[in-house]
């Protein structure tokens, strides 16, 4: 109370030293003593009311606090979505690396059940031209030979049909794991960014906290 009595003296000073200070001719202007100005403005200072000191620190404080939180908050963002790229990233490297991997097996099996069943036939048609010509009298001798290079065709399309079966089944298991790895990389980052939110969520339920604080101690006949 006796902090606040001599404030106000010291205001009523303050008042009564502009009130008697000499007017400039043609400009409003009014001439005071600077000294007596910065006497009172220091004896203010000096007799301020604890409360408000401390509410002085505490704003400072609390912009202090609010500015580490949007740092902090910013900061976990962006490691939040660097993590979420750089997985995603490798995720999609790991997909296309398995799709490539297995389209690359599939070709070659193809490849080589196509020159396996080649070769089939061309032996076939050898064998059964050798067969003809050493036994061109005999009639059973063409048709042997016709019935080997019908068997050799039949066994080159069975092992190209096996070849792309199996060639089918590595592609469809290639994409169900790269289809698996998005799955649970992205479950990741659904989860990684729910939790960066709730950090978020909670520094602003303290910054508000804060604020109340601030308000109340500002204005202690509200409370």
């Amino acid at each position: 109370m006796n902090e606040e009595m001599n404030i106000y003296k010291l205001l009523d000073r303050l008042d009564e030293e502009i009130t008697n200070g000499k007017k400039v001719a043609l400009t409003g202007k009014i001439l005071v003593d600077g000294d007596v100005i910065s006497d009172c403005v220091t004896d203010i200072r000096m007799n301020l009311p604890d409360i408000i000191k401390k509410a002085s620190q505490i704003a400072a404080e609390r912009n202090k606090i609010i500015t580490q939180a949007k740092d902090d908050a910013s900061a976990g963002l962006a490691r939040a979505k660097e993590k979420c790229d750089q997985m995603l990233t490798e995720a999609n490297d790991i997909a296309t690396k398995a799709t490539t991997d297995a389209k690359n097996d599939a070709t070659e099996l193809i490849a080589k059940a196509s020159e396996k069943a080649k070769q089939l036939v061309d032996d076939a048609q050898a064998q059964a031209q050798f067969m003809i010509s050493e036994s061109e009298v005999v009639k059973n001798s063409e048709e042997y030979a016709e019935s080997l290079k019908q068997k050799a065709e039949e066994d080159s399309t069975s092992l190209i049909e096996a070849a792309q079966r199996k060639a089918d089944e590595i592609m469809s298991s290639a994409s169900a794991w790269s289809e698996d790895i998005k799955t649970k990389t992205n479950t990741y980052v659904e989860q990684l960014l729910k939790s960066t939110d709730e950090v978020l969520v909670r520094n602003i339920n303290d910054i508000r906290k804060l604020r109340n604080s601030f308000q109340s101690i500002s204005n202690p006949e509200n409370n």
